[in-house]
């Protein structure tokens, strides 16, 4: 089986900790729609609680060796565990920052290459 992301969506916490190891609660939901035989999009919603808390929302495809009807439990299972491994580095990247637009203003543009 092959999981494709194709977009990902983080609401970062208002603080992130550091050096620290932090326990989370999770609520999680994946939706899928079939596209083929063996082909299916899926949207997965993830809300992570507790002192380093945030929310995901993840757009993917999957496509498989077997024909299913309804993707099995323990593929959801599986997506949102291995999401989860990469999800909590993601969110320490996903700081905001900010444009001065003032900056921007007035300033000539200059496309020559």
């Amino acid at each position: 089986m092959e999981v494709n992301l194709l977009s990902i969506s983080i609401k970062p916490p208002i603080k992130i900790p550091k050096n620290k190891t932090v326990e989370l609660d999770v609520d999680w939901n994946i939706e899928y729609k079939k596209l083929d035989a063996k082909k299916f999009n899926f949207v997965c919603n993830i809300k992570a609680y507790g002192d380093f808390s945030f929310e995901a929302n993840i757009e993917g495809e999957i496509s498989t060796e077997n024909d299913y009807d309804n993707i099995p439990d323990f593929i959801s299972v599986s997506i949102v565990e291995n999401l989860m491994k990469s999800l909590p580095k993601l969110v320490s990247y996903a700081q905001q920052f900010r444009i001065e637009e003032n900056v921007f203003v007035n300033q000539p543009l200059s496309l020559a290459s």
